[in-house]
């Protein structure tokens, strides 16, 4: 029989966060790229706090829960 390779418990939980601060990270950027357009200097009448909104998803990963409790920032 082969021999089985049981990873340390605390192996499996670091490759289960980093796992997790992708997914974030990943939605973080989809979150920046659909707002993009707004952000552009010819854009007429951008939304009331788009700067704040974008800064604060940027922010995302200073959030003390992160990556496990995110709150998402609204525009």
């Amino acid at each position: 029989m082969g021999q089985v390779n049981v990873k340390p418990a605390a192996q499996v939980e670091q490759e289960r966060l980093d796992s997790l601060k992708s997914q974030v990270r990943t939605e973080r950027d989809s979150l920046l790229r659909a707002s993009d357009y707004m952000a552009m200097p010819d854009y007429p009448n951008p939304p009331q706090g788009l700067e704040v909104y974008r800064q604060a998803l940027r922010d995302v990963t200073d959030q003390s829960g992160f990556p496990e409790s995110i709150e998402w920032p609204e525009l």
